[in-house]
């Protein structure tokens, strides 16, 4: 596989060649101890508050190592650190406390993935009352150098440690219209779409638009999927996204509603074609209480001309319970768990 040229991303942690790796002490400088251990493990002082040094593009290995002095003394704490490509300009004002440097340095992978062209797209079904499917989600997967694979909460933690939140998501949403695409299935797909680093979408959907042309995806049958968690808290914001996307033919899902208030502020406001309760609510429908909020939900999206989604449907019992409330579509492993194209197509034959 030839994989991704860096420059096509960006993506400031995994493509320099050389980077410089800095600590900076808080208060008066590095303790003499601190500075001995870290001068003697290779850093360079350059002045009594400031130690550097140089580092290949797979720089965590060196960071691990300056990582574990830091710990090892007791002064995570008490420095601040920098990761900056060689050709730039080493400024304090670029530090950040030495956690965070470590959360990225673990997430690392990401970045390698995405280069490499190990990130895949799972589909799962999305089907009526009659369990005909009535459309797929796109989820994100990594296959791991080891062959096993890594799931969408850690792909979701890694993307916000890098930055690259926006690099992923447009980057399966491509995938998954292709993916889809080659498998000639019919219906609505559901894509996951994070509006609130959007600034400008069109430059946004940019992708997204072109791929669907160069396929002949209707974009009707395309759901840009607004999973709440990750929504603005301005709503204008929000409703400005959605109806540029709705502008441009694409279907909109509210995902992850939970409550009657959220609905009643947000179902006016976004308009959505499908609006999906919370699998944790949605799981809890033997309750009364749930019962009654997921059936004043139905009723607002119904109001609304919406379709009501219900997510995370694991038994029979909980099927029949949203089924009886006036849930319209169904997802859930019951019916089945997000899959490699490979064994979509396979469930789909039989």
């Amino acid at each position: 596989m030839s994989g991704i040229s860096s420059t096509q991303f960006n993506l400031p942690w995994n493509q320099h060649e050389r980077y410089r790796i800095a600590l900076y002490a808080k208060g008066d400088g590095f303790p003499p101890p601190l500075l001995a251990v870290l001068t003697a493990a290779g850093l360079q002082a350059a002045d009594e508050r400031t130690v550097s040094v140089e580092a290949p593009r797979n720089w965590k290995p060196v960071w691990d190592g300056i990582y574990g002095l830091l710990a090892n003394s007791g002064a995570v704490a008490a420095v601040e650190a920098s990761v900056t490509a060689m050709t730039a300009i080493a400024d304090r004002r670029d530090s950040r406390p030495v956690p965070a440097i470590q959360h990225i340095a673990e997430s690392l992978w990401l970045g390698d993935a995405l280069i490499e062209e190990r990130i895949m797209c799972y589909l799962q079904p999305v089907v009526s009352a009659r369990e005909k499917i009535f459309g797929y989600e796109s989820f994100a997967r990594v296959r791991s150098s080891d062959g096993s694979v890594i799931a969408g909460d850690r792909i979701v933690a890694a993307s916000h440690a890098l930055g690259i939140q926006h690099v992923i998501d447009r980057h399966l949403q491509v995938q998954a219209i292709r993916t889809f695409v080659s498998s000639e299935f019919n219906g609505f797909l559901f894509v996951n779409f994070f509006p609130g680093f959007i600034q400008r979408p069109a430059v946004y959907l940019e992708g997204l638009s072109e791929t669907a042309r160069n396929f002949g995806v209707i974009a009707k049958h395309i759901v840009l999927d607004f999973t709440r968690s990750e929504m603005p808290r301005d709503i204008t914001h929000l409703k400005s996204v959605c109806e540029y996307g709705r502008s441009r033919g694409y279907s909109i899902a509210l995902d992850d509603v939970e409550s009657v208030e959220v609905a009643k502020k947000l179902l006016p406001e976004i308009r959505p074609d499908f609006v999906k309760i919370d699998m944790r609510l949605a799981r809890q429908a033997a309750d009364p209480a749930a019962r009654n909020i997921i059936r004043r939900l139905v009723e607002l999206a119904h109001a609304g001309s919406s379709t009501v989604i219900g997510e995370g449907i694991e038994t029979e019992d909980i099927y029949q319970a949203l089924r009886q409330l006036g849930v319209d579509l169904f997802q859930g492993y019951l019916f089945a768990p997000p899959m490699p194209i490979e064994a979509a197509l396979k469930r789909s034959a039989g």
